[in-house]
């Protein structure tokens, strides 16, 4: 049988040698020291790192950018929400359009193959998030799979009307249900609704949660509750969970287990997170950044994503996840080459399993979502996140970067 296309000479984490891997159909066909067969097309990988594609388990595109329209005077929390919900009043569609465009043309040609976007709804908004984003998700599909997670962000119990606008959105075309059960003065009200939507649309769950570092008591006891009560295992996916990182080991380690057990997924933010906690502390201050290195040896599904890029929450970054994935390798202290083979596993496999995606890896018959890096090992993408890379979405090329660079004195004597 003709291939669709053959990469060749290719590195891949944690295997010895070179690997040769076929593409047919959008998927995986082979993946073998060497293949002795013909292909419509054929790339020399000549060492480089091949990992599946990137995933960004957990962004704001209606958020993104918004530091120009209005940059931070305070800094903080209750800032970042304040002047957001107000921004909230002026979007419009075209300015929302935009902003996501910029997002999601970056995150392809970063290699990020698949990803979740939290879209707000509420009275204030309305449905407008959903009209902007609903055409972006099949205007994009070709270079990457964007899930939509229709969320509360303002609360739901303190604002008439969100439960039905939520139910709305999922009718529009709402991919997952979420909302931020620690704004709500109701928070397992909130959550309980959450569940009944979710029953209703027969959809996953995602909550942004405890992820504030006062002295309230967790609400992921209600979450893991409701989850049992549903039998809505492996359908969940907590954001945040900064909490667990002030946790002693072995409260930690029993919470764990009931995440474990209940199938729920937990992302670290640590963009956002390292900017926004431990403001209070004065000294020794605590990084405030789930603990997921430990989280994983117990049986969690864990990853990292974005959140949030250049806006009041986070006042940084340009959507490349890679790049989180090695802030989250500095912040965790982890040095070692499993380590690093574990972070990019992070933000591929396992962040693709914590959105409920499948199928997703180097192996025959896994989508051929992939990215060709500027790097021959994990530890050396961890450590520089190379900007050199070959995106591949459904076995064909969607992006192509390279690093192009000439010093000055090598130009002058050239000249």
């Amino acid at each position: 049988m003709m291939m669709d296309y053959v990469i060749e000479n290719a590195t891949l984490v944690g295997q010895p040698g070179r690997w040769a891997i076929a593409l047919q159909d959008g998927k995986i066909a082979a993946v073998q020291p060497t293949l002795q067969v013909a292909a419509h097309h054929t790339l020399d990988a000549q060492g480089q790192l091949l990992i599946p594609g990137l995933v960004d388990g957990h962004i704001h595109l209606d958020k993104a950018f918004l530091l120009k329209q209005a940059p931070a005077q305070a800094g903080d929390f209750a800032e970042a929400l304040a002047t957001t919900l107000r921004l909230k009043q002026q979007y419009t569609l075209e300015d929302i359009q935009q902003r996501s465009r910029t997002v999601l043309e970056q995150a392809i040609a970063f290699g990020i193959t698949a990803m979740r976007s939290h879209v707000e709804v509420d009275p204030i908004l309305g449905l407008k998030s959903m009209e902007a984003l609903l055409p972006l998700k099949n205007e994009y599909q070709a270079g990457i799979t964007l899930q939509l997670a229709v969320f509360a962000q303002e609360g739901i119990t303190n604002q008439p009307g969100t439960a039905a606008l939520l139910r709305e959105a999922m009718a529009m075309g709402g991919d997952v249900i979420g909302s931020a059960p620690y704004v709500d003065p109701d928070p397992q009200r909130n959550i309980e609704i959450i569940f009944d939507i979710a029953e209703e649309f027969d959809c996953d769950v995602d909550f942004h949660l405890d992820f504030l570092d006062n002295d309230e008591p967790l609400q992921l006891p209600l979450v893991i509750a409701e989850t049992r009560k549903r039998q809505w295992q492996g359908r969940v996916c907590l954001g945040h969970m900064t909490k667990l990182a002030g946790l002693p080991p072995k409260r930690l380690r029993a919470i764990a287990a009931e995440l474990q057990a209940a199938g729920i997924a937990v992302l670290a933010l640590p963009a956002s997170d390292l900017y926004m906690m431990s403001r209070q502390d004065t000294y020794n201050v605590r990084r405030g950044v789930a603990p997921l290195h430990q989280l994983a040896e117990w049986g969690v599904t864990v990853g990292t994503a974005t959140n949030n890029i250049q806006n009041l929450f986070t006042p940084f970054g340009d959507g490349d996840v890679l790049k989180i994935a090695t802030l989250l390798a500095n912040v965790l202290q982890l040095g070692t080459t499993a380590q690093h083979e574990v972070c990019l596993d992070w933000v591929t496999q396992q962040g693709a399993r914590a959105i409920g995606i499948d199928n997703y890896g180097v192996e025959p018959g896994c989508a051929a979502d992939l990215v060709l890096l500027g790097a021959t090992s994990a530890s050396e993408a961890i450590a520089t996140a190379p900007p050199s890379r070959t995106v591949f979405k459904a076995g064909t090329i969607v992006a192509q970067t390279q690093l192009q660079s000439q010093t000055f004195w090598a130009a002058a004597a050239v000249g």
